[in-house]
C-alpha cells in the first residue's frame, strides 16, 4: 500500500485553517494547476469557511505561463514566501506544480528554493517534473518517487540509484510525489481527507463528478493497449516485456512464464487486434529508445544497450524503419517525429 501522506505537526498547525502554497512555473499543465486548486476552494466551500488558505505563488519574478499559453496571475514571489519558512506565518504545506519538462532557468530556481526549503520542517508535494529535481539533491538512498510514464525512461537512466514509479503519487518521508495532470486530483482529495474526513472528501468527488478517489500506488497505463485491452493474457505479456526492454526474454522464455504454449501467446495477440508477440516487443523497446533520444544526452550506442539491440547498427535500422529517419538524424532534428503508434489496439 502506499505510505501515508505526511502531515506537519506543528504549532502553526494547530490553527483552524490550513495555509498551503501552490508554487508554480513556467510551463506547468493548467489541468495540473486547476486539479491542485479546485478540490480546496470546494472544501471551504463545502464546510462554509476558510479551512484552507491557499496561495499562488510565482516561481519567478513574474506571473508563470501554462503549457497552453495562459498566464497565471500570483499572489507573490517564491523568495516571499521563503521569508515566512521559519515564522510562525509558515505554509503547512508547499506544492511545487511544474510540467511534464522544466527549462533552465525554472529547474535552477526551483532547486534554490527547495535547498532553502529542506532546511525547514514544512512537506511539500511535487507534480510533474519537480520531482526531477528533488531527486538532483542527492539523497543518500535515492529515495522514491512516482514519475509520469513519459518520463520514466530518462528519469531511471539519469538516476539509477533512484527508483521511479509509474503509480499516481508516493510518499517517501517529507517528499510526496505525483505524476501530475488528473492525478493531482487524487492526491489533494486524500490530502483533504487526511485533515477533514472523508465526508468531505466524498462531497468533492461527488461535486466533480468522479466516481471516487483512485488509491495513490495506482498504476499508469504503460502503453495505450493496456487502458483498452482487458484480456489478462495480453496484460501478463505486456508487464514481462515493459520489465525486460534492456534485457529481452525470449518468444520461448515470455510464454513459459504465462503458462502458455508459443503459439497460444501469438493466438492472443491475433485475437486482440495485435501485431505478432515480437513484433509488438521490439515496437515497445523501439518507443523507449524514442524517449531517451528526446529527453537524454546519451548516446546511440548507449541507447542501444540499454533498448536491447545487439548493436548500434540494428538499433539504427530498425528505428529508420518505424520512425523513417535514422537516430542521429532524429537527434539533429529541431522538430520531433512523430512516436510509434501503439503496438496495436483490442478488438
Amino acid at each position: 500500500m502506499n505510505a501515508p501522506i505526511p502531515i506537519l505537526h506543528s504549532p502553526s498547525s494547530t490553527r483552524s485553517e490550513t495555509r498551503v502554497v501552490l508554487l508554480l512555473a513556467d510551463g506547468v499543465s493548467l489541468t495540473t494547476v486547476s486539479a491542485a486548486l479546485e478540490p480546496f476552494q470546494h472544501a471551504n466551500t463545502c464546510m462554509g469557511r476558510q479551512r484552507f488558505d491557499v496561495q499562488l505563488v510565482s516561481l519567478g519574478d513574474d506571473d508563470p505561463t501554462t503549457q497552453s499559453g495562459i498566464p497565471i496571475p500570483c499572489d507573490a514571489a517564491a523568495e516571499a514566501v521563503l521569508a515566512l519558512c521559519n515564522t510562525i506565518g509558515r505554509p503547512d504545506l508547499v506544492i511545487f506544480c511544474c510540467g511534464q519538462s522544466m527549462d533552465t532557468v525554472s529547474r535552477d530556481l526551483l532547486q534554490r528554493f527547495l535547498r532553502r526549503l529542506l532546511r525547514t520542517c514544512i512537506p511539500f508535494f511535487t507534480l510533474g517534473s519537480a520531482c526531477e529535481v528533488v531527486a538532483g539533491t542527492g539523497r543518500r538512498d535515492g529515495g522514491k518517487y512516482a514519475a509520469h510514464w513519459k518520463s520514466l525512461a530518462s528519469l531511471e537512466e539519469r538516476f539509477p540509484q533512484t527508483q521511479f514509479d509509474s503509480v499516481l503519487y508516493s510518499s517517501d518521508g517529507r517528499v510526496t510525489s505525483c505524476a501530475g495532470e488528473l492525478a493531482t486530483f487524487d492526491l489533494i482529495v486524500d490530502f483533504i481527507e487526511q485533515v477533514c474526513g472523508p465526508r468531505i472528501s466524498n462531497e468533492i468527488c461527488h461535486h466533480f463528478l468522479a466516481s471516487g478517489r483512485r488509491s495513490g500506488d495506482t498504476l499508469q497505463f504503460l502503453a495505450a493497449d493496456a487502458a483498452t485491452c482487458k484480456d489478462e493474457r495480453f496484460l501478463r505479456a505486456l508487464d514481462i516485456m515493459t520489465e525486460n526492454i534492456e534485457a529481452p526474454v525470449t518468444m520461448a522464455e515470455l510464454a513459459q512464464r504465462i503458462g502458455l504454449s508459443t503459439r497460444q501467446v501469438e493466438r492472443v495477440f491475433a485475437q486482440n487486434g495485435l501485431p505478432p508477440p515480437l513484433k509488438y516487443y521490439v515496437r515497445l523497446r523501439l518507443n523507449r529508445a524514442h524517449q531517451l533520444l528526446e529527453q537524454t544526452q546519451m548516446s546511440l550506442i548507449e541507447i542501444a544497450v540499454a533498448c536491447g539491440f545487439e548493436n548500434q547498427s540494428s538499433f539504427s535500422k530498425n528505428y529508420k524503419r518505424a520512425f523513417g529517419v535514422s537516430p542521429l538524424a532524429r537527434r539533429n532534428m529541431k522538430k520531433p517525429v512523430q512516436a510509434v503508434p501503439s503496438p496495436g489496439s483490442c478488438t
